[in-house]
């Protein structure tokens, strides 16, 4: 069993309750992969073939207002792994967890949402 991954980044701005001022942030998210590895590249995983279902899901995301997005309505941050996770496990077998985080490295703040199977 091998594990991968593929990060990228989003903007957006939100509202976490009503009394929150609007902000945004730069979101990094992390998505992680598990399988055995093909016999032949080593990958679990050919990220030729899992990128276009992330771009996809993040361009929904990128320069938004998250609470307009369906299903964002209330976006923490752990609503929005939450969101990733279950969109992308529809798409990508063997997805194991959904990480993200804002903030700058080593002042930031994030969470990981485990993948039910």
């Amino acid at each position: 069993m091998i594990e991968m991954f593929r990060e990228f980044t989003f903007e957006a701005a939100h509202k976490t309750t009503p009394d929150t001022p609007l902000h945004g942030h730069t979101f990094k998210v992390k998505v992680v992969l598990t399988g055995e590895p093909h016999p032949v590249f080593g990958w679990s995983h050919d990220l030729l073939e899992v990128d276009p279902i992330i771009s996809e899901l993040r361009k929904k995301v990128d320069h938004t207002y998250l609470n307009d997005v369906e299903g964002l309505e209330i976006p923490t941050l752990e609503n929005v792994a939450g969101w990733f996770c279950r969109h992308l496990d529809k798409a990508i077998p063997g997805l194991d967890r959904v990480e993200v985080r804002r903030g700058l490295e080593g002042a930031g703040e994030g969470v990981v949402f485990r993948n039910r199977r």
